[in-house]
């Protein structure tokens, strides 16, 4: 059975729902610690379906006033700010592009709440942000709160209370004026941080509007129980095994805080027999802590002593795992044997990105699974 995908815009700040979009030629994705995207189109003049027609399409796809759901048999999949749209009248049609919530924050700037009116004489620069000894699951809800307790900022995201065992301290300075998108993906990059996903749920009341959320992981987030299976020729359609040696290094410095003979620099170095060194180094440049540097240092190291693939599956939407049953962070059994892998593989992948074509009318739904980044000796 061919599923049902609809598409409604709602109200930015209250939530409520504005109407019906006709969109055609939808892609959207979901990405693990990062900000997912939905772009599609309709036809504002309704001349293919009048009962189609969208009132005031000017008004309810008005950029950062604005956000859309997707919806797969009425069970919300996606949700996020209308960004950019452009109306071509020689055709009728409209184009928006949006995307998911943690877009928003990076729109905002770490501060506590401002009083107004603010002194130019370094009244802003001299404010500061901290956690000290925190959970980074708390860290990072923390961010997430501040950011929706200033006036005009609250997005109605629903957190959730996981922690990780895992404390660290973080302090943000006024001047830095440092994005809660931003600081929020630095927490996920480091040695053992936490996965965060923002997303949708089905309202528990009757009022049909979906719930806005964010999910911490514990560190990680992914399903509970057996992995699922896919395999090459199976519920797999097709798959690409991108290969990229320019990103290995067997010696890794992590660059802090401070300038000239002042800098912190942390670094790690792995040597394996038939490989040469090679050397890279990342920008850490708001930390202090040696610590966090060197673990830092750490977890680049560990991603950057092979070469490195980043898989890709091709699946059927309606086939298990069908779309809203996995999520990001999932682990799947990856089956291959082709040509290209004359040696089996068999090995555990994790979802880090899906990109989903709902398909228009019959066509049918597909994903395409990014999944985390592999080491090139996995065969």
């Amino acid at each position: 059975m061919t599923a049902q995908w609809t598409y409604t815009v709602h109200d930015l700040m209250t939530n409520a729902m504005l109407g019906e979009l006709p969109l055609t030629g939808v892609g959207y994705n979901l990405v693990l610690n990062d900000a997912g995207q939905l772009g599609g189109q309709f036809q504002v003049d309704g001349r293919n379906n009048p009962r189609k027609r969208v009132p005031d399409p000017y008004d309810v796809t008005m950029p950062c006033r604005r956000s859309v759901y997707a919806w797969r048999d009425g069970v919300p999949q996606w949700g996020g700010i209308i960004w950019t749209r452009k109306y071509d009248s020689s055709t009728g049609m409209v184009d928006i592009q949006c995307a998911d919530w943690w877009s928003y924050f990076d729109h905002r700037k770490v501060l506590p709440l401002l009083s107004f009116p603010v002194a130019v004489e370094f009244e802003v620069a001299n404010l500061a942000v901290g956690a000290a000894g925190m959970d980074q699951n708390r860290i990072a809800r923390y961010l997430v709160q501040l950011a929706q307790t200033h006036t005009g900022g609250d997005l109605g995201l629903v957190l959730d209370d996981t922690t990780s065992g895992i404390d660290r301290d973080r302090t943000w300075a006024g001047y830095e004026l440092a994005d809660v998108g931003e600081e929020l993906r630095r927490l996920t990059q480091v040695l053992d941080g936490p996965d965060i996903v923002f997303g949708v749920s089905t309202s528990p009341d009757s009022s049909g509007r979906p719930v806005r959320t964010m999910r911490t992981g514990d560190p990680w987030l992914g399903q509970q129980g057996a992995a699922w299976v896919w395999e090459y020729d199976a519920n797999v359609t097709a798959y690409t095994w991108p290969s990229d040696g320019t990103r290995y290094a067997a010696r890794t410095f992590a660059v802090g805080e401070g300038m000239d003979f002042g800098t912190r620099i942390a670094v790690t170095q792995q040597l394996r027999d038939g490989w040469p060194l090679t050397e890279t180094e990342y920008a850490y440049s708001s930390v202090s802590t040696p610590a966090t540097l060197q673990a830092h240092a750490d977890s680049d190291q560990i991603v950057s002593r092979l070469p490195v693939v980043l898989p890709t599956l091709t699946v059927r939407g309606d086939r298990v795992p069908r779309i809203g049953e996995w999520g990001l962070g999932d682990d799947g059994r990856v089956i291959i044997q082709d040509d290209f892998h004359s040696n089996r593989i068999e090995t555990t992948m994790r979802i880090i990105r899906a990109d989903v074509t709902p398909g228009d009318d019959s066509e049918d739904e597909r994903v395409e699974f990014t999944m985390a980044p592999l080491l090139e000796d996995v065969s």
